[in-house]
């Protein structure tokens, strides 16, 4: 398996009012990689492909940079 087919790929940020947290999924490569490079917390969940490829990441996070863009 590779990435998402660009219909299937998307990038969901929700806030969570009772854990005061962000839930951050993707499955857009870009935005992947914007994550793990950036490193703004831990990876709460990474789907992986058969060559161990990331093809999805979860994370979750107490505060989103203000200058976190995805679109840059």
């Amino acid at each position: 398996m590779s990435y998402y087919d660009k219909e299937e790929q998307e990038t969901v940020i929700v806030y969570e009012p009772a854990t005061n947290l962000w839930d951050i999924h993707t499955t857009v490569p870009k935005h992947i990689k914007r994550l793990k490079n950036d490193y703004i917390a831990s990876v709460f969940q990474e789907e992986i492909d058969g060559e161990g490829k990331t093809i999805g990441l979860r994370l979750k996070v107490q505060k989103l940079p203000s200058s976190f863009i995805f679109n840059k």
